[in-house]
């Protein structure tokens, strides 16, 4: 109803349009909206909708063969008798919705088995609809039966689907455009095939240059050709680890942008982002931000939080107050990745330790070794052999400093070095 309010003229009595409608979007309530309005409508609806009557509907899913084709039910509505509710028996049952529309009876044509072509009867407003539905209906089979790339590739996400319908309707409409102009030129009409491969010609020949155009900036700069340029150092990193989905797929993990994290405006809104920027992270403290233009950061955006951080909030030094929350904090790993992380770190020691508890006998071996040989050459070698057997007497294994100091006294080589008997 609104964009018919803007396209249509203001409402004059005695004026009247007519409107055309398929059956997901006919209803009972729209055709008495748009009465109002003095629009008349017809159009297929389905039998499920609100406000269509029941006796209408046939029980059969096809044409009985006592029933002719070409045969129709009309139901009319007591409290607005121009809302009119019709039955027409073709190979399957057609159910049609009009408002304002004749009750006369007219033709049209059918192909039968065989390759012949016989006439049918059918309602005024049936034939209105296929007339005025041929455009649409031709359109639809110029965009989907051939050449259509909605068709030719398959994505998950939605929203590249509905880009490339968009494409495909763009370039109907230019052939439609094209082949008019043939025909004001005295041409013979252009073939679809002939148009795509003139349209193919088109296309390989621009360049770069064909796809420039102003880029304004939010604030108070001046349009431009070219976005503000970032330095080579401030450029985004790839977050480098993989994680393990299941057998066969992995995928990395994804963290929440910062600046998508300042500007949001609901509690627990979130926009992930596998990249970071290297130059401001702090070791595993890293800052992560989006390389997507988000319209709902500021007014006329069209800026990546990659560019928002670095232009507008110089580096981040700049950057406001979150909408909503606390301030962003810039965390390292979490506990998991942190104990993966130690665990690693502690596989790489295990082999230093282990040498060094296989180098521990071999100090207690050459301990015999440097009394023997100093035994010989030093004069109080007697007090302390004398004193060793007291320290093996001991029943508690904790010896006592004073005992340990007296025991192992510093003593004087021949060669002059000092040496200490270990007991």
């Amino acid at each position: 109803m609104r964009n018919l309010q803007k396209v249509l003229p203001p409402q004059q009595d005695g004026t009247y349009h007519a409107v055309a409608t398929v059956r997901f979007y006919t209803s009972v309530q729209l055709a008495l909206q748009l009465l109002a309005r003095n629009v008349y409508l017809v159009g297929t609806i389905q039998t499920n909708k609100k406000g269509f009557p029941p006796a209408s509907i046939a029980k059969e899913a096809s044409r009985p063969a006592d029933v002719p084709r070409g045969t129709t039910t009309i139901a009319v509505a007591k409290c607005c008798p121009l809302l009119q509710a019709m039955q027409w028996w073709d190979r399957l049952p057609v159910y049609l919705l009009s408002t304002g529309a004749s009750t006369a009876v007219e033709t049209c044509g059918r192909h039968v088995p065989g390759g012949r072509r016989v006439t049918i009867p059918c309602s005024s407003a049936m034939r209105d609809y296929h007339r005025w539905m041929g455009g649409v209906d031709i359109h639809d089979q110029l965009r989907l039966q051939r050449y259509s790339l909605q068709l030719s590739v398959r994505f998950r996400k939605y929203y590249k689907t509905i880009f490339l319908g968009l494409v495909d309707m763009a370039m109907v409409n230019a052939y439609i455009v094209y082949r008019e102009a043939h025909k004001q030129q005295g041409k013979p009409p252009a073939d679809h095939a002939a148009f795509l491969e003139v349209l193919q010609a088109q296309l390989l020949q621009t360049t770069g240059a064909d796809f420039v155009e102003d880029i304004l900036s939010p604030g108070p700069a001046t349009p431009t050709r070219h976005a503000t340029p970032i330095a080579a150092a401030h450029k985004l990193s790839e977050f480098p680890e993989w994680v393990q989905v299941r057998e066969g797929f992995r995928k990395r993990p994804q963290h929440q942008c910062k600046v998508c994290s300042i500007r949001k405006t609901k509690v627990g809104q979130r926009s992930a982002t596998r990249f970071f920027y290297e130059a401001c992270s702090n070791g595993n403290k890293r800052v992560y931000l989006c390389d997507r233009v988000r319209p709902g950061h500021y007014v006329n955006n069209n800026m990546t939080c990659h560019q928002i951080w670095h232009v507008k909030w110089k580096n981040g030094e700049e950057r406001p107050r979150p909408r909503i929350g606390r301030d962003i904090q810039i965390r390292g790993l979490g506990k998991k990745r942190r104990r993966r992380e130690d665990a690693e770190t502690n596989d790489d020691s295990e082999p230093e330790e282990l040498e060094a508890v296989e180098e521990a006998p071999v100090e207690e071996e050459t301990a015999p070794a440097v009394q023997e040989e100093s035994a010989p050459a030093v004069g109080d070698a007697p007090a302390v052999e004398e004193t060793a057997p007291a320290v093996q007497e001991e029943t508690v294994p904790v010896v006592e400093a004073p005992a340990y100091e007296e025991a192992a006294p510093a003593t004087t080589a021949p060669g002059g070095e000092e040496r200490v008997n270990s007991v």
